[in-house]
C-alpha cells in the first residue's frame, strides 16, 4: 500500500478495517527490502502495526509469523498488532490456524476488503484519487485475476465413484459426506483455504466446501484421493448455478464456453471469476 499511503488515509483505513486507532506522530516505513522483517511498519505514539502482505493465497508461514510477533514485542507502544493482508477468504479455517497463534495480536485483512474501502474513500485531491484508481486496477490484475480461490470438480456418477444423482444431495444435507474423493490429486486443492465446488451435469453447480486436507487412501482402487471438508464449511446452493452461466464466466481465453464439451474433470476459478459467479447467482 506504500504507493498510495498518506496519513489521513492510513488513519481511517486502520480504524475502519482493524479497529486500531492511530494517534499523533504517525509514521509509515516500508521494510520489505530488509530480510526477516515484515513488509511495513505503521506507528504512532500509542500504537504499532507490522504489516505482512501476500499476493498469493495459501502462502503464509508459521515461522515467519512467529518471527514478526517476536519483533513486535520489542516496541514500546501500548497497542501492538500484526496485520496479515492476503487474498485468502476472511474467516476461513486456513487463516484461523495462523490467527490463533496470538489472537490478541494478529488481525487478518483480505485484499477484497481493501479494494472495497478504497472504492468508497473520498478525497478532493484529483491527483490522489487517480492514483487510488490506478492502484485498485493494479491489485485486481495482479491478485484477483490471477489468484486461484476454488476448483470446480465435475461429478462422475456411477458405481465406481459410488455417487448417484438421485441420492447424493440428500446425503449431503444429512451430513453423510465428510470428504470428496477424486481419481487424482488436484494441485490447487491443497488444504490451504481453497474451495471445492461440485458440478452436476443434470443441475449445474450445486455446492461448495473449504478443503482442510488432501491425502491418498491406501488400497483404494477407484478415486483414491480424499479431499476432507472443513467442518461447517459446506454450503449447498439455494439455487444451482446453471451451465449457461458457467459458460459465460469471464476468461481471457474463453475456455469456459466449452465447459460441457471438454473432458477436463476440474476447472480452476480465480477470485475474480468466483466473485462474478456468486454475484450472478444472487
Amino acid at each position: 500500500m506504500g504507493s498510495i499511503s498518506n496519513y489521513p488515509l492510513l488513519g481511517i483505513f486502520f480504524k475502519d478495517l482493524t479497529g486500531i486507532k492511530l494517534s499523533r506522530n504517525l509514521s509509515f516505513k516500508v521494510l520489505r527490502e530488509y530480510n526477516g522483517t515484515a513488509d511495513a511498519e505503521i506507528s504512532s505514539e500509542d500504537s504499532i502495526i507490522l504489516l505482512e502482505t501476500k499476493i498469493v493465497s495459501g502462502t503464509l508461514r508459521e515461522e515467519q509469523i512467529k518471527r514478526h510477533l517476536k519483533s513486535l514485542a520489542k516496541y514500546k507502544q501500548k497497542t501492538k498488532r500484526l496485520v496479515l493482508l492476503t487474498p485468502d477468504s476472511l474467516g476461513s479455517h486456513y487463516i484461523h490456524q495462523f490467527v490463533k497463534i496470538a489472537p490478541r495480536r494478529i488481525i487478518h485483512l483480505n485484499w477484497g476488503s481493501v479494494i472495497s474501502f478504497l472504492q468508497n474513500y473520498r478525497n478532493k485531491d484529483k491527483l490522489f484519487s487517480q492514483l487510488v484508481k490506478e492502484y485498485i486496477e493494479e491489485v485486481k490484475e495482479e491478485i484477483f485475476e490471477q489468484d486461484i480461490s476454488s476448483v470446480i470438480v465435475k461429478i462422475n456418477f456411477g458405481d465406481k465413484s459410488q455417487v448417484y444423482p438421485e441420492d447424493y444431495l440428500q446425503e449431503f444435507r444429512d451430513g453423510e459426506w465428510e470428504d470428496w474423493h477424486t481419481p487424482k490429486k488436484y494441485h490447487e486443492l491443497d488444504g490451504r483455504g481453497k474451495k471445492l465446488i461440485l458440478y452436476d451435469k443434470h443441475r449445474g453447480l450445486v455446492l461448495e466446501a473449504e478443503i482442510e486436507r488432501v491425502k491418498k487412501i491406501p488400497n483404494r482402487k477407484n478415486y483414491p484421493w480424499s479431499n476432507k471438508f472443513v467442518k461447517k464449511s459446506l454450503k449447498i446452493y439455494r439455487k444451482p448455478i446453471p451451465l449457461q452461466m458457467i459458460k459465460k464466466i469471464p476468461d481471457i481465453d474463453d475456455k469456459f464456453s466449452n465447459f460441457d464439451k471438454c473432458s477436463t474433470s476440474h476447472w480452476n476459478l480465480t477470485r475474480e471469476q468466483y466473485g462474478w459467479l456468486m454475484n450472478k447467482n444472487g
